[in-house]
């Protein structure tokens, strides 16, 4: 059917047109974002940015989902999975089965997760570990799903634990915009 040497080469090139394609309606939706909380701004005392933690959650669980495709067409790709019944099942089962391919999944869920923290605190510009952290809200929404209703493949235990290293990387996402703010601000401080 396919070409055997469908490798890694393959992988990067479908990993680099996702990025592409996400890229530029996530830069759209960040501008939009900034614009909204600028408006939202002029309360003061208050600590969440509901818009900032919004778009950051969209943002982590739009781009896990994206970032995912190249994963998912290798595997139909590898394992022969493109005409087979019941396809999410085999899809998902094979991921599974490939150590290096589950790992590179959830390394993308991760470093998503990190993404989202990072984009909700750079819109709410301030309590930014608050606002990176609150940004897994929807990623611990989607888990928890499955979790309740004994719908996932994994151990409770490894349910759990994704369900703790989700807002751990947002709060990874929202210390990261931190440094780089304080950074900015020594920088300026030297300079001027």
């Amino acid at each position: 059917m396919l070409d055997e040497s469908f490798g890694l080469i393959h992988l990067l090139i479908l990993f680099f047109v996702a990025v592409i394609i996400v890229g530029l309606p996530l830069l759209l939706v960040f501008i939009l974002a900034r614009w909204l909380d600028q408006r939202a701004q002029s309360r003061p005392n208050v600590k969440v940015s509901f818009v900032a933690v919004l778009i950051g959650g969209l943002t982590d669980v739009v781009s896990s989902s994206i970032f995912a495709i190249p994963v998912v067409i290798y595997a139909m790709v590898k394992y022969d999975l493109l005409h087979a019944p019941n396809n999410s099942a085999l899809i998902a089962s094979s991921i599974h089965s490939s150590a290096w391919l589950y790992g590179l999944q959830l390394t993308i869920g991760m470093g998503c997760s990190v993404l989202g923290g990072y984009v909700a605190a750079r819109i709410a510009k301030h309590d930014e570990l608050l606002n990176g952290l609150l940004s897994s809200f929807l990623c611990i929404t989607f888990g928890i799903y499955p979790l309740l209703l004994n719908k996932d493949s994994h151990s409770v235990l490894k349910q759990i634990s994704f369900l703790l290293i989700s807002p751990a990387c947002a709060l990874l996402g929202g210390y990261l915009r931190q440094m780089q703010k304080a950074m900015g601000a020594r920088l300026d401080a030297n300079l001027g």
